[in-house]
């Protein structure tokens, strides 16, 4: 949420993934995006 509101800002915008792009990368649509193990 955060990102998109600071993407819009800069004039950009951010789209979904669809059902079929979320399947191909293995996440869900809503996410979360990265598996639990991943650390900043």
């Amino acid at each position: 949420k955060v990102a998109r509101i600071h993407v819009e800002a800069l004039g950009g915008t951010l789209t979904k993934l669809t059902k079929e792009q979320a399947e191909y990368i293995g996440v869900d649509v809503d996410g979360p995006y990265k598996p639990e193990h991943y650390r900043y």
